[in-house]
């Protein structure tokens, strides 16, 4: 099967940072993980080929190629991505989407069109999608009716589908959920309060491949809540600090986490040790009846200037 990826275009806002990646000769900030962990799950003797609208247009060429078109987005990217399911249609071609758009609104207009709508996570729902296929159908809905996959059996991502040289970081997930309730986030309803996690050894083999691929630049841990799952992240990342070590330490790292990162000296410690260089931490507000209301209690248990200062010192 010839399948064509097309990961919709972001809109132009603060957040897509083109300005800033013309400097360093970059098109876009981040890949689109999903997608090359997508392709990794299909069956790896199919011919793929993935083109990030943010990085450049899908060349006749390619629609002439493809077999299938799958395409996955956040609802920010839902306009491009009415367009391109469209663009698929008027070429006759199938059309297969998931991810969080349309996972969080499977009945959104922009998804009309879509012939196969492959949704919450891909580990559960691919197969049943595959399944329908070897059947001979031509439509269908695929859930996972609120059942979680073991991560520890995801492969690594088909970063060789990527056009490197257009990214300023690369993307690697240990976990996914976040043990908190925040009554504005979505991650614990995309993917649970129970945050679970790859093993070591399984984040350290997609550093490799990165590694194997030229990769030498910064890497984003795309984690919502790095630290959701504390024990299993210490027990990461002394692993990632050994293979920094025995390789000069050719990546530095970048994730996100919560503000309680600053009442644990020890993995603060261990996550420079690995040369994690920034964190990306959800402040929201200081105004403490703001996030009592927005049920975020976590941020209310210390003062987030010091928590700040300790994390940064």
């Amino acid at each position: 099967m010839r399948t064509l990826f097309i990961y919709p275009e972001f809109p132009k806002t603060f957040w897509s940072y083109e300005k800033i990646l013309e400097l360093v000769n970059r098109k876009v900030l981040l890949p689109p993980l999903g997608m090359c962990t997508v392709a990794a799950l299909l069956p790896q003797e199919w011919e793929m080929k993935l083109v990030d609208r943010n990085v450049r247009e899908v060349t006749e060429a390619e629609w002439d190629w493809a077999e299938m078109v799958i395409i996955s987005g956040m609802i920010v990217q839902k306009d491009d991505m009415a367009v391109q399911i469209g663009r698929a249609k008027e070429r006759g071609l199938p059309v297969a989407v998931g991810g969080p758009f349309a996972s969080s609104t499977p009945d959104a207009p922009e998804l009309d069109q879509a012939d196969f709508k492959i949704l919450d996570e891909g580990e559960i729902t691919l197969p049943m999608f595959l399944e329908a296929l070897e059947r001979g159908e031509t439509t269908g809905r695929f859930t996972s009716e609120g059942d979680k996959p073991d991560v520890t059996a995801t492969p690594i991502p088909r970063f060789d589908l990527l056009e490197l040289d257009a990214y300023d970081s690369m993307s690697v997930q240990f976990s996914r959920g976040c043990p908190f309730n925040c009554e504005f986030c979505d991650i614990i309803v995309l993917y649970g309060r129970k945050p679970r996690t790859k093993t070591p050894e399984q984040l350290v083999a997609e550093l490799q491949y990165l590694y194997d691929l030229g990769w030498r630049r910064s890497i984003f841990l795309v984690d919502d809540n790095f630290i959701g799952n504390k024990r299993n992240a210490k027990l990461l990342l002394p692993q990632i600090r050994t293979w920094q070590e025995e390789r000069g330490y050719p990546f530095s790292f970048a994730t996100e986490a919560s503000v309680d990162l600053a009442d644990d000296e020890d993995m603060m410690r261990m996550m420079h040790d690995a040369r994690f260089e920034s964190v990306f931490l959800g402040i929201e507000t200081p105004d403490e009846s703001s996030l009592e209301t927005a049920r975020k209690v976590q941020n209310t248990r210390n003062p987030l200037d010091a928590a700040v200062d300790r994390i940064t010192a």
